[in-house]
């Protein structure tokens, strides 16, 4: 149940960003950038997580290229502004615990927005670049084809 909701929190942040949807993913296009924003079922539990890629945009031929094919990858849980605890309102005990409206609501103000407020802006490598080092944790899986420019010291 917590996966529908998210989807519905999700869409309603993503959408008027811009992003597309597509099965439960929101990708767009800008600036240089290609972003997605996905969420993925657990395999062990009612639980689930929300991915984030990022690709050069020239890399995306179709309009549409899954998280799994991204350059740059991470769980939306290394970004800093989002708490462990509000990370808790993905497992399946969240849904059971607050009910439906209290979790879409909770899950748009400390999931999507946040997520959202993290990703929007970004347009370019440079703008990746800075979000990698001011908002998101070290866990972040960066391609050896774009991981020189994006450590890379000023």
């Amino acid at each position: 149940m917590v996966n529908s909701i998210l989807l519905e929190a999700l869409n309603e942040v993503f959408k008027p960003l811009g992003f597309r949807k597509k099965s439960a993913n929101w990708y767009r296009v800008s600036g240089d950038l290609y972003c997605v924003v996905g969420v993925q079922e657990s395999r062990w539990d009612e639980s689930c997580y929300v991915n984030v890629g990022f690709t050069p945009a020239v890399n995306v031929k179709t309009g549409w290229l899954p998280e799994s094919k991204c350059l740059v990858r991470f769980r939306a849980d290394a970004i800093t502004a989002i708490s462990r605890e509000d990370f808790d309102l993905l497992s399946g005990q969240a849904a059971e615990a607050s009910g439906e409206d209290s979790l879409r609501v909770d899950l748009i103000e400390k999931i999507a927005t946040p997520v959202a407020r993290a990703v929007n802006p970004i347009g370019s490598v440079q703008g990746l670049k800075l979000l990698l080092r001011t908002s998101v944790s070290d866990q972040v899986f960066i391609h050896r084809e774009i991981r020189s420019e994006l450590l890379e010291e000023e």
